[in-house]
């Protein structure tokens, strides 16, 4: 806990978003859930890097890479792309110091601080915006990776509402306005003019102590995906690292988006 303090008060993220909303405390807080969880990770990172690594070979060209949602880079196969394309660009809202050093070798690589479903900046101000986002759209790139980040965009939004628009929107105007988010990344990946590679997860399993199965959360109901490449369940939060009694799988699949 002190290590995680003392990081985040030497960590200068340049957006504000990255606070307020809590990115920042996020980034950190995984690197320390990935270390306990480490082996149970493990067969996830490696089935994310060589989904990703199989299917460069869908590109356009090989000029240019841009990677949504990089986060600690621990399932992406940067070392692939750098030596793939000419740039690789890596999006999200915080970078981290020591991801930043991790691959301080690679002389192509580029960090870019972005909010990526670019509507924080309006919840900030009490809107519930529909939007589908459009920077990096104007660019030719050869192709576009989303990593795992679908699922997560809507959850620091639900969050922000809960702790300071509680009494201001109603509950149904809420579940919308979270299922629109996913909705319009998908959107925002279709828009592109290369092909997308998108990994998430598409299930969620909730499981007792005795390993039997009590519940099942499906994330993409409002949405018509692609028929999914490849799939395999992500061991996300063995017991007790979610509740002492409760663990939880995910079903993740693997998309290319043309």
């Amino acid at each position: 806990m002190i290590r995680e303090i003392l990081t985040y008060l030497t960590e200068s993220p340049r957006l504000p978003e990255a606070r307020k909303f809590g990115h920042l405390t996020e980034s950190i807080s995984l690197l320390s859930r990935e270390k306990r969880c480490q082996s149970a990770w493990l067969p996830h990172r490696t089935q994310c890097k060589s989904f990703i690594t199989e299917h460069l070979k869908a590109a356009s060209h090989f000029d240019s890479v841009l990677v949504l949602g990089s986060g600690p880079l621990h399932e992406i196969p940067i070392e692939v792309l750098a030596k793939t394309f000419k740039r690789v660009v890596l999006v999200d809202v915080v970078h981290l110091k020591s991801t930043r050093q991790s691959v301080r070798g690679l002389k192509n690589i580029e960090f870019v601080e972005h909010e990526i479903s670019e509507i924080e900046s309006e919840l900030i101000k009490g809107k519930l915006a529909d939007k589908i986002p459009l920077k990096f759209l104007d660019e030719r790139w050869g192709l576009v990776l989303s990593v795992n980040i679908m699922s997560q965009l809507p959850i620091h939004l639900e969050t922000f509402i809960e702790k300071k628009f509680r009494r201001k929107f109603k509950i149904e105007e809420v579940a919308a306005y979270l299922k629109n988010v996913t909705k319009n990344h998908f959107f925002y990946l279709r828009k592109f003019q290369c092909p997308a590679i998108l990994i998430t997860d598409v299930e969620n399993y909730y499981y007792d102590k005795k390993d039997l199965l009590i519940q099942t959360d499906i994330n993409y109901a409002h949405l018509d995906l692609p028929s999914a490449l490849e799939c395999w369940i992500w061991n996300i939060a063995p017991i007790p690292e979610f509740q002492k009694d409760v663990a939880i799988k995910m079903k993740v699949c693997g998309f290319v988006i043309k």
